[in-house]
């Protein structure tokens, strides 16, 4: 085992949690649009949640991208490539597709709900991910 395939390996232990958060807050954010109606308040905390899980997961992400060609470990390897991409794959595009649908059920509940920065997040996330040699 070298260095990246060390860092790596606690970073993915690291995100279990992080990712089984990020789900829930996905879900819970689900729930409030198919219901069709804007709890605010509720809506405020639960982004808050995936903000901090957000730049959780962009940080880890910064730092399996940044080792991954350096793994020697084949299964760290290829655990890292699968959480990759899930989070590409599913988990990002669904959070920032939620996040437009809930903008616009704040609007039409006649709240503003500013989310400008969270797509502008997810998107730099998705652009670390994508620098990765698959």
């Amino acid at each position: 085992m070298n260095e990246s395939d060390i860092v790596v390996g606690t970073t993915l232990t690291r995100f279990e949690e992080v990712i089984e958060d990020h789900s829930t807050y996905l879900k819970e954010l689900e729930n409030l649009i198919a219901i069709q109606r804007m709890d605010y308040e509720r809506v405020i905390r639960v982004l808050k949640r995936m903000r901090k899980v957000r730049r959780d997961l962009g940080q880890g992400l910064f730092t399996i991208t940044t080792r991954f060609n350096e793994i020697k470990d084949d299964k760290i390897k290829e655990e890292a490539l699968g959480i990759v991409s899930y989070l590409n794959i599913v988990g990002l595009k669904d959070e920032k597709e939620i996040l437009i649908n809930l903008k616009e059920l704040a609007r039409k509940s006649g709240y503003n709900l500013d989310i400008e920065d969270d797509i502008k997040q997810i998107e730099s996330i998705i652009s670390i991910i994508s620098k990765i040699s698959l």
